[in-house]
């Protein structure tokens, strides 16, 4: 068992195992992996700085006043290596302890699609561009891949053509014609933000779709067509595969819960913590309904008002509206209501094992009511009545305010890896809305009335990807 591999990405590790550790065990791994990069940060700087100093000590052999400056900081800076190197062994040991005792779990932490790629096709291939993505060739491939997301099937592609006005096309890698891997690709065009492609836009996921780690990385590279072919400024590939060699980003993380069979079982888990907080909103009568287009208005009221509170442009209905309707998609509303009046929203998306929740708003006036605490253990018991494996928490950043209230559900974070091909060699992040000069934007934003955001969002959020 190498410990050191694991503790570099516990996720493909977790991933591999057929019967894989307790969810205590994982938090507990991944805790020693943040702890051990750290570590292994400032072991890396402290032996910098003691190069840097034994360098100087040569410098200064026929000067003994600067040696006997030298020897006491080549002293300290001996020490505090030391010191760094004895904790990562500690750490290394503490992980090797964990892993040998742990207890095993009844199915993998994480759907099989997060799975890391390891696998070489080990040979050439050939690519051709489909300008259809619902043409038969890449919808059978997506039908039988084990880790296909949501996010990769045609309807996804076509909903955004149709709602948005973005053209979709994929990027098909074949062996000897049978194909080996796809990589979905949407333009993203605007005057306001520039000329961007984008696998997949308005999602967390997306990028290559393929079974070989090789595979991926050439879909990558060949994307660069694109930035001749359509005048792109780059190509941005959303996946959660690691150490692909292009520039990254990796700051979001998604959360995923796995469900157990009964949701008694669930309640145990969660602990007596988590469950005082959902209990909070029960002196508030609070109701929940699933269902379609019929909760279509209650949803996009609280989404559209919380929107406006954050400061961004909210999507139009007929985004949803669409997504609803398309038979090839499995999609849920649920809606939570006090005193007949909805408070907290959000839009389910279900493939295979995973039901996600792409978005969700809850009005301020209800935080104080714990009206999402409720809400969400409303949705987690959905997800296991309807028979889901797992929960899909979304993307968040990492430690950040979404992040630690998904993680005390027991979500697990899987690192996003978001890959770009540029045509100026630097990677743009003009349209991320971290960036500082949308600040004054956002707090104007906040103070327009929501009829109005309602009218001009939608035109604004489409070239948002």
């Amino acid at each position: 068992m190498d410990v050191k591999k694991i503790l570099k990405d516990p996720q493909t590790y977790f991933a591999s195992l057929k019967t894989p550790p307790s969810i205590q065990v994982c938090n507990q791994l991944l805790a020693l992996q943040q702890r051990n990069r750290v570590l292994a940060k400032k072991l890396k700087a402290l032996q910098l700085d003691k190069g840097h100093i034994a360098h100087s000590f040569r410098s200064a052999k026929a000067d003994p006043t600067a040696m006997d400056r030298l020897k006491p900081q080549m002293q300290q800076i001996s020490i505090n290596v030391a010191e760094a190197e004895s904790a990562l062994k500690k750490i290394l040991l503490e992980a090797a302890s964990l892993l040998q005792h742990q207890a095993p779990a009844a199915k993998p932490l994480l759907p099989k699609r997060f799975t890391h790629k390891q696998d070489r096709l080990g040979k050439g291939v050939q690519f051709r561009w489909l300008t259809d993505p619902q043409e038969p060739l890449w919808q059978i491939f997506v039908e039988q891949s084990v880790h296909t997301s949501v996010y990769h099937l045609p309807a996804i592609q076509t909903a955004i053509q149709k709602v948005f006005g973005h053209s979709s096309s994929v990027l098909l890698a074949l062996d000897e014609g049978t194909v080996v891997g796809g990589l979905p690709l949407t333009l993203v065009c605007s005057q306001l933000f520039g000329r961007h492609g984008v696998s997949v836009p308005f999602f967390n996921y997306g990028g290559p779709l393929t079974a070989y780690r090789d595979v991926a990385e050439k879909l990558i590279e060949q994307s660069r067509t694109a930035l001749v072919a359509y005048a792109l400024e780059q190509v941005e590939i959303r996946t959660t595969t690691a150490g692909l060699p292009f520039p990254c980003s990796d700051r979001k993380v998604s959360m995923i819960r796995r469900l157990p069979a009964l949701d008694g079982e669930l309640d145990r888990e969660l602990g007596s913590k988590v469950r005082a907080q959902v209990n909070r909103a029960l002196p508030h009568r609070p109701c929940v309904r699933f269902g379609g287009g019929e909760l279509l208005d209650d949803f996009y009221s609280v989404f559209a008002i919380n929107m406006r509170d954050l400061g961004t442009p909210v999507y139009g209905k007929a985004w949803f509206a669409h997504l609803l309707a398309a038979q090839e998609l499995t999609t849920t509303l649920v809606v939570c209501y006090i005193q007949d009046k909805p408070v907290s929203v959000g839009f389910l998306l279900g493939y295979r094992d995973t039901l996600e929740i792409p978005w969700a708003s809850t009005l301020r006036s209800a935080n104080g009511l714990n009206m999402n605490m409720w809400m969400y253990r409303q949705i987690l018991s959905y997800s296991i009545a309807q028979g889901y494996g797992y929960f899909d928490f979304g993307r968040s950043t990492q430690d950040g305010s979404t992040y630690r209230f998904k993680k005390q559900w027991g979500a697990l974070p899987v690192p996003h890896y978001w890959y770009y091909q540029t045509s100026a060699g630097i990677v743009l992040m003009a349209h991320n809305p971290d960036n500082l000069k949308f600040k004054p934007l956002i707090a104007i934003w906040k103070r327009l009335p929501v009829w109005l955001t309602k009218l001009i969002g939608p035109a604004i959020v489409k070239n948002i990807s």
